[in-house]
């Protein structure tokens, strides 16, 4: 009984796609050239168009009443693709994020957009060489970076292109929007793989040539995403840096002569401790003294840059007169002031300006007022702060109360700055 309902059943298909074949034959001349040319000549495993592969199912099936499931599967696996085709087809692309070690790409993520869904959407891979799209999600970038690890090192790098071009067409209101989207990818994968902060690479003080730096590796100049650059090019007179978290733009890209990239690196290097009365100031990097010129100060082309407090007594270049000053007074006498903190004063614009002086240990002030920087000469003894300025000495009570009980450790360190010459 079976058996022949089997059979009925075929006959029926059989029947029912002979007719629809027919159809096709007058309704769809490419099905009646590939019947007469194609069908028996194209093996049909080797067959990767749908819609080929869509007449030799109803050609099967007018002749069997059936297909094979090699057949079903290649026309489910096509089905896919052809869906995965039509959906990239509706997607402008917007940037690529790649993370690396060394030469070895660990991932490349394609941020991609629907104007029709206004929908943001990503692809970590490819198929037959198109994006597999998913639903722009943190979620899902933050699982998949956080499983990203180097094998030979401790710290990766991100690379970055912005597809300006392809955006451009869309609304400015819209490429805003991408381009914060494109921001928010780049700093949520570097705040959530911990290889990736190790990847800043570390600024050496320039003392004579500018060192070697890495044109992938970012320098962080200041805290936060914004003060993360690379430096793409460094030539002889200039320097190149780009943002390492952000689309890069003629705005924010930074264009500096080699003095202006020397001088950022030593901001950035060395700790100003003091500044003396004649004209140098005090610098601390790697447990080394350095020295350099205040703005204003000792006029000498030797210290323009900061120098080792051991190469300037030893320089032949510099000054005798300054050169006794520094021996006599910093070395020896440890005649100098360190800084040791600032104080705003409420109700006021002013700030309470506090350094130690390094000989004695004892505490001197000076007032900033409207912006205006106070000179060496200007500081005086705590002591006289209550007479000169009620105040600001009640601030400044407020402030060594705070500091001796709720940091006591961290104040002292910092009152107590030891300095090796």
């Amino acid at each position: 009984m079976k058996t022949k309902l089997y059979h009925i059943s075929h006959s029926s298909i059989k029947l029912f796609q002979r007719i629809k074949n027919l159809v096709s034959r007058f309704l769809d001349p490419n099905f009646d050239t590939f019947k007469k040319f194609e069908f028996k000549a194209v093996p049909t495993d080797q067959m990767n168009d749908l819609r080929k592969l869509r007449y030799v199912r109803d050609l099967e099936l007018a002749k069997y009443g059936f297909i094979n499931t090699a057949l079903k599967e290649q026309l489910a696996h096509l089905k896919s693709r052809d869906l995965l085709f039509q959906k990239d087809q509706g997607i402008v692309p917007v940037g690529r994020i790649s993370v690396h070690e060394d030469e070895n790409k660990l991932i490349k993520l394609l941020l991609g957009y629907n104007k029709t869904e206004d929908r943001a959407y990503m692809s970590f891979y490819n198929v037959n060489n198109c994006p597999v799209w998913h639903n722009y999600a943190t979620s899902l970038l933050k699982e998949t970076v956080q499983r990203l690890y180097p094998s030979i090192s401790d710290h990766l790098f991100m690379k970055h292109r912005y597809f300006e071009r392809d955006v451009e067409h869309l609304d400015s209101g819209i490429q805003k929007k991408l381009r914060r989207l494109f921001n928010g990818a780049l700093q949520n994968i570097h705040s959530h793989n911990r290889y990736l902060k190790n990847g800043i690479q570390p600024i050496m003080l320039p003392v004579g040539k500018l060192p070697k730096l890495s044109n992938r590796l970012p320098i962080q100049f200041k805290q936060g995403p914004e003060g993360l650059f690379v430096p793409v090019t460094i030539g002889k007179n200039f320097v190149v840096l780009t943002p390492y978290l952000k689309v890069a733009n003629e705005k924010n890209r930074l264009y500096l002569s080699v003095q202006e990239f020397r001088s950022l690196l030593e901001q950035k290097s060395i700790s100003v401790l003091a500044e003396t009365r004649y004209g140098v100031s005090l610098g601390i990097h790697g447990n080394k003294i350095y020295l350099k010129a205040t703005d204003g100060g000792a006029n000498t082309d030797s210290l323009k840059h900061w120098m080792l407090l051991d190469d300037f007594l030893e320089s032949k270049n510099v000054p005798k007169r300054l050169k006794y000053e520094v021996a006599k007074n910093l070395v020896e006498k440890k005649d100098f002031m360190v800084v040791l903190d600032e104080i705003p004063i409420r109700a006021t614009k002013d700030i309470l300006l506090l350094k130690k002086h390094y000989a004695s240990g004892r505490t001197y002030f000076a007032v900033k007022q409207n912006g205006k920087k106070p000179k060496p000469a200007d500081y005086r003894p705590i002591t006289d702060l209550r007479d000169k300025y009620p105040q600001h000495y009640a601030a400044y009570r407020e402030y060594v109360n705070k500091a001796n009980s709720l940091q006591p450790l961290r104040a002292k360190e910092k009152r107590g700055i030891n300095i090796s010459f």
